[in-house]
């Protein structure tokens, strides 16, 4: 799948309260992604959001956007959905010094701008990309992004879990470990993303396949099965119920490798564990190395 620049003809403009204006518009040039080291501006990536309507659960991501410098700067997105369809892109805001940005429900959003049919709000996600275009930007800490994916609590408010987005680098990971569990009413899911760009910055439309294996520590060998899965350029898929899918043992605590076989992108990973009675979980990245760990 290509990371391309997808026009569109609809303007959205809505007031945020003590914040900046949400102004999706088109862009007058393709996406760009821009490495931290390559400086002139950095993107940073959310490897997950999505809105997610369940039979007794429904999912919604919000976004809070802040620019931590005192110079004003764009924010460009590009939204690559899991399923295979074409990527949305466009200019989000633009962010006053010492600015911030709240967005309560990011495909919501997409949808009333009719970036994306009204019904693919029920059942969508994908990854992210936010592009901060000031080109004195050149750290990755001018800027920050943080995304909640939360659901409707019983008799009001919300619970969910957040995670802070991470600027794209050169020379990044080609391999992913974490632990996991399983068993004793909690379950484990992991996502697995392409992030479209070679150890140069330079953007690779080719998929990758990566392999994954499950080590007991225990006993120090590999359990369950050794699946593969090939993932275009800007794809994440989500595994869950991890032990359930895998024939793992469950009750215990595995670790979990993801190996790149094939392809020249960089990957990226994160693991939620979850209480199947609450639906609370904890999201963490995986460990990431350049090379095979594995």
């Amino acid at each position: 799948m290509k990371r391309a620049a997808i026009l569109f003809t609809i303007l959205v403009t809505a007031a945020i309260a003590d914040g900046a204006t949400l102004a999706l518009r088109p862009l007058s040039h393709p996406f760009a992604i821009r490495t931290v080291e390559q400086g002139a501006g950095f993107t940073v990536d959310l490897p997950i959001v999505g809105s997610v309507r369940g039979v007794s659960t429904s999912f919604f991501t919000s976004l809070d956007i802040a620019n931590n410098s005192p110079q004003t700067t764009g924010v460009e997105f590009l939204f690559t959905p899991a399923d295979g369809s074409a990527p949305r892109s466009g200019l989000l805001a633009t962010l006053n010094g010492f600015d911030t940005l709240h967005i309560d429900g990011f495909l919501q959003t997409l949808a009333s701008s009719g970036l994306i049919p009204p019904n693919a709000v029920n059942n969508s996600f994908g990854t992210l990309l936010l592009t901060f275009t000031n080109p004195s930007f050149r750290t990755g800490g001018e800027a920050s992004v943080i995304a909640r994916i939360f659901s409707p609590a019983p008799g009001g408010g919300t619970y969910g879990l957040a995670y802070r987005a991470r600027p794209l680098e050169t020379n990044g990971p080609h391999s992913l470990a974490s632990s996991i569990s399983g068993g004793n009413d909690v379950v484990s899911n992991a996502g697995i993303e392409n992030l479209g760009i070679d150890d140069r910055g330079n953007v690779v439309t080719d998929p990758v396949t990566v392999r994954l294996s499950f080590l007991d520590p225990g006993s120090g060998t590999v359990v369950g099965t050794q699946p593969s899965f090939t993932l275009a350029s800007g794809q994440v898929i989500q595994i869950n119920d991890i032990f359930r899918q895998f024939q793992l043992p469950a009750g215990q605590s595995l670790l979990m490798f993801v190996d790149e076989t094939s392809g020249a992108a960089q990957i990226r990973g994160y693991v939620v564990v979850k209480d199947i009675t609450t639906n609370d979980g904890a999201f963490v990245f995986m460990q990431e190395s350049n090379n095979s760990t594995f």
